[in-house]
């Protein structure tokens, strides 16, 4: 049946309702006719509560929230200070070191620490001897000369014993009791410091000269053969040294800074052989000629040097063995480290 009222019903609300888009355009076009200067104040001030709620300060620091009331105070990401921390840390170390049984440790491992660097020491003092090292560098310009003659032609010496000095001072070449040995400026005998370690940093400098005149040279390549030498010189004295152990030498001149000292003449030869490989452009005859000449010329000056350190006193027995292995390290051993060094 047809109803009237409820045809007019319809039409009214037909009549005042709009569409939802059009509310939304007038609404958003009457925020934009706002004043401006009306948001900015709105804007600051809503930035002004958020910065005074955050930090619990109207005055915005974060620094001073808290101090009146007595609090802790608290960080712009609300943790609370590290004060607690560091207070339980500290408490903790007190409790720590309280303790009997800490305490007890502590005085275990400081008196084992203390006996460790003592029995270095001892043991350090025994091995290098108490002889100044200043000793081996009391060198002149004529001994150096007469010393690299003598390691490159050692054939036309006649003495290769050792001069000392009694207690007044006198030179003689005898070895006594309470006598000490001559510097290498009045005993060319005398082994030194001074040639080995010139002779090593002469030998660096000289072969990266070599790779450079190549093109091969690299900033890095200077570490590496410093590195490599210094591991062959360490290992030459540790092998001499322990031979010496295993053959029962314990003279006087078996001290470990007379056998750096020893060992360190190798670089002669092996300087020597560098530069006759420079200047003969690569030759292999002459390069594996030179190598057999120096090898030999150090052996046999090695083999003089040492063989007072080796029989001091001479005998018939052990004499034999002990000769036999000085002459293989002296000749065959030393012959590889020059070989691998050159």
């Amino acid at each position: 049946m047809y109803n009237p009222y409820h045809t007019q019903a319809n039409d009214d609300i037909a009549g005042n309702a709009q569409p939802i888009g059009q509310n939304q355009y007038e609404n958003h076009y009457q925020q934009q006719q706002q004043p401006q200067h009306r948001g900015t104040h709105n804007q600051q001030f809503n930035t002004n509560n958020i910065n005074s709620n955050q930090f619990g300060n109207p005055n915005g620091n974060p620094y001073n929230q808290g101090q009146a009331a007595g609090q802790q105070p608290v960080g712009g990401n609300g943790f609370r200070s590290n004060n607690n921390f560091m207070g339980g840390v500290s408490g903790g170390m007190n409790s720590f070191f309280n303790d009997p049984a800490s305490q007890m440790g502590l005085q275990f491992s400081q008196s084992a620490f203390n006996a460790s660097q003592q029995y270095m020491q001892n043991n350090l003092q025994q091995i290098v001897g108490n002889e100044d090292i200043k000793y081996y560098f009391k060198v002149s310009n004529a001994y150096v000369l007469k010393k690299l003659l003598l390691i490159v032609f050692p054939y036309r010496n006649k003495s290769w014993i050792r001069q000392t000095l009694n207690s007044n001072g006198n030179n003689n070449g005898n070895v006594a009791q309470g006598d000490i040995y001559a510097t290498p400026i009045d005993d060319v005998n005398a082994p030194d410091l001074y040639i080995p370690s010139m002779a090593f940093l002469s030998y660096i400098l000289l072969w990266a000269l070599d790779a450079g005149m190549r093109g091969d040279f690299h900033p890095e390549m200077l570490g590496y053969a410093t590195t490599r030498t210094l591991a062959f010189y360490m290992m030459d004295v540790v092998l001499l040294r322990t031979s010496f152990y295993i053959l029962g030498i314990g003279s006087k001149n078996s001290k470990l800074w007379d056998l750096v000292s020893y060992t360190g003449y190798k670089f002669v030869p092996i300087l020597l052989l560098l530069i006759i490989e420079i200047t003969s452009g690569n030759s292999v005859v002459i390069r594996y000629l030179g190598l057999a000449l120096l090898v030999f010329s150090h052996g046999f000056f090695m083999m003089r040097s040492l063989r007072y350190v080796v029989l001091p006193g001479g005998g018939s027995g052990e004499s034999r063995i002990k000769l036999q292995c000085l002459f293989a390290y002296c000749f065959a051993i030393q012959g590889v480290f020059i070989w691998l060094l050159s």
